[in-house]
């Protein structure tokens, strides 16, 4: 006897049967994609763009939003760019981290840390400065510059950093 049979009895246990038995077959039935041949490109995928993202900041085509990925140089030059631009107001310090790819930004205003913005690799351990701001009372904030479909657009970086810093 089985556990529908159990709970609904004989005629519960057949119709679970045949609606999981619908659902396997339905999952194991080649897609259209996967029947059509495949066109093959000489040249590298290139990332899509599109006028109407999929969200603010994140999907699977590239924002026409200034974003990481459309900046002309690395990521950390992209958020030193930002930061330095939208925040005068602060003394931002930057330490790169070659051992963990990533980037540290600390905001200081008046001698006092205000914010630490972490940007690391979505495979990284981003535990100790997370808790160590946690641990004296500092802001901090994590992007990640290798995530798929995560284009940090100008607008959500700065959206996410003046939320942090109370604007």
């Amino acid at each position: 006897m089985g556990l529908f049979s159990k709970l609904l009895g004989d005629i519960a246990d057949k119709g679970a049967r045949d609606l999981i038995g619908g659902l396997v077959n339905e999952a194991t039935k080649p897609t259209q994609e996967q029947t059509q041949p495949t066109q093959r490109s000489s040249a590298p995928a290139q990332p899509q763009v599109s006028a109407s993202p999929s969200g603010f900041s994140w999907g699977d085509t590239m924002p026409l939003e200034e974003n990481q990925y459309s900046f002309n140089g690395p990521y950390h030059e992209y958020f030193d760019k930002v930061f330095r631009e939208q925040y005068p107001e602060y003394d931002i310090s930057k330490e790169v981290i070659d051992r963990r790819n990533a980037t540290v930004f600390t905001f200081t205003n008046n001698g006092s840390t205000a914010l630490k913005v972490e940007i690391l690799s979505q495979s990284a351990s981003p535990w100790k400065i997370r808790s160590d701001c946690a641990k004296q009372g500092i802001a901090y904030l994590r992007f990640y510059h290798n995530h798929h479909g995560w284009w940090n657009t100008k607008a959500y970086v700065i959206s996410r950093v003046n939320k942090a810093l109370g604007k």
